[in-house]
């Protein structure tokens, strides 16, 4: 079917149809999603196709910054939760959003524009659609629970975001805001996770069918997972590093802007 599409930066209107749809496409709790909608205009923004003000799809664009040492930070977008409604797919939708998307950064002074592909099979479709190639891979390492006296600690979005800076000042990195660590600390609060702290190391993760699924751990202590995988009575951990040779990670246009050491982990999947 041929849909006249518009595409648009969402309306404070378009709210409940934009909530309906990210439920239908991806499950997640209501309260999630409220949580989501609620922090978006201090993460970035979202673009909504519509054809004849029927709501078909939808993608968000998320702010960051990559940090170089002794270099001014480059402002950087994330594209994110991209969503085209069952009845509408198959019809160029979502190629019209992330080119979309694309075009929002060039407009608005944003130099590098990222996603994570939700499975292995969408890393070609997104260099196809949008030129984006692989520019950061990672490892997984499989971790099992100990009886380690670690002290762990939760941490507030701010904490996190703090040790994260200090840990990572010498090293290319990807920064993220406020409104989006507050995301990320509901995100894995609601999957049995959070934001953690042990013996000056962080870890970001949350619980699926019992595996801790580690996004980020930074300057850690060999006891840190194990201890943090008992305590959330997982019965093991998968722990995710960045690995210049490992597994494609993050896709981005014009891969090369951004550096292959770039520690970027903390991607909303």
């Amino acid at each position: 079917m041929y849909y006249a599409i518009n595409i648009n930066e969402y309306r404070q209107e378009d709210i409940p149809s934009l909530k309906r749809l990210w439920t239908e496409t991806f499950g997640d709790a209501p309260e999630l999603v409220d949580r989501f909608f609620e922090l978006l205009p201090s993460m970035g923004t979202g673009l909504v196709a519509d054809s004849g003000g029927e709501l078909l799809g939808a993608a968000y664009l998320l702010d960051a910054e990559l940090w170089c040492p002794e270099k001014p930070p480059v402002k950087l977008g994330y594209i994110y939760a991209v969503a085209v409604e069952p009845s509408a797919r198959n019809c160029g939708i979502g190629a019209k959003l992330i080119s979309a998307c694309e075009r929002y950064c060039w407009e608005n002074g944003i130099e590098i524009c990222t996603t994570l592909p939700a499975e292995e099979s969408l890393y070609a479709w997104y260099e196809r659609v949008g030129g984006f190639q692989t520019a950061a891979r990672c490892m997984y390492e499989t971790v099992f629970p100990s009886d380690s006296p670690a002290e762990i600690t939760l941490l507030f979005a701010d904490e996190y975001a703090f040790k994260r800076a200090d840990i990572l000042r010498d090293n290319n990195y990807v920064n993220l805001n406020y409104g989006y660590m507050l995301f990320q600390e509901a995100l894995c609060k609601t999957y049995g996770g959070g934001l953690f702290g042990c013996k000056g190391g962080i870890a970001c993760g949350y619980v699926d069918n019992g595996v801790l699924l580690v996004k980020e751990v930074l300057n850690d202590t060999p006891e840190f997972i194990p201890a943090l995988c008992r305590k959330l009575g997982a019965k093991s951990a998968l722990v995710r590093r960045p690995d210049r040779y490992g597994t494609p990670f993050i896709a981005a246009y014009e891969a090369k802007d951004l550096p292959r050491d770039t520690v970027w982990n903390l991607a909303l999947d």
